[in-house]
């Protein structure tokens, strides 16, 4: 059911800056689990609320932001205290799908810099912090790359809001956060895709030289 202006707009504004920050914060907090949290989307309802003056703009970005930071640097220590024993733990369900793999992949070509790649794709958003956390990634660069990837994530999601919020009644409340948020996932992931498969392909050309 799409919601309108209406109803979002009814709930308390320190409430919703409340879910603004703790559900970007749950995401890599809690490894997994995380990826059912919609916190791209409650970011883009953010904005809608932004544009429509329901909800102070400065505020949700900050919120926002810090949201996200904090949950990286949770589950960087997550990953630094249980990381091991989580993945020992992992069924073979998840670490055979192509989401945790992906994931693996860039923390071990990119180091702390995946954090920063993988900051708009849900699956890496949530596994990532903990995975850097698990191969022991230096906490200041780590830290250094999160607050910039927040930064540039935050704000991008709470602006598809902003820029969808004119069009929030004609399209519908839940059309217009999934076009945004597919948008979103699209564009920011492509690079990410396409030096993974590159990878995959350099691998399968080094294994064909290794048997000739």
């Amino acid at each position: 059911m799409a919601w309108t202006q209406e109803q979002l707009a009814a709930v308390p504004v320190w409430l919703t800056l409340l879910i603004v920050f703790l559900l970007p914060m749950a995401e890599p907090a809690l490894p997994l689990l995380g990826m059912l949290f919609p916190s791209q989307t409650a970011l883009m309802a953010s904005g809608v609320l932004a544009h429509h003056g329901a909800l102070p703009l400065p505020a949700a970005i900050a919120m926002a932001v810090l949201g996200a930071l904090a949950g990286n640097v949770i589950g960087h220590l997550v990953g630094r205290r249980w990381g091991p024993r989580l993945v020992a733990n992992l069924p073979a369900r998840v670490t055979d799908s192509p989401g945790y793999r992906a994931a693996l992949h860039t923390v071990g070509t990119y180091s702390a810099r995946a954090v920063l790649l993988g900051r708009f794709n849900a699956v890496l958003r949530t596994l990532v912090p903990v995975m850097c956390g698990t191969v022991g990634v230096p906490w200041t660069r780590f830290l250094g790359l999160s607050l910039l990837g927040s930064l540039l994530w935050a704000p991008s999601c709470v602006a598809v809001g902003m820029i969808a919020g004119g069009s929030w009644q004609k399209w519908g409340g839940s059309g217009v956060l999934a076009a945004g948020g597919a948008v979103l996932l699209l564009t920011s992931s492509l690079p990410m895709l396409l030096s993974y498969l590159s990878s995959r392909k350099a691998q399968a050309n080094a294994a064909v030289t290794t048997a000739g």
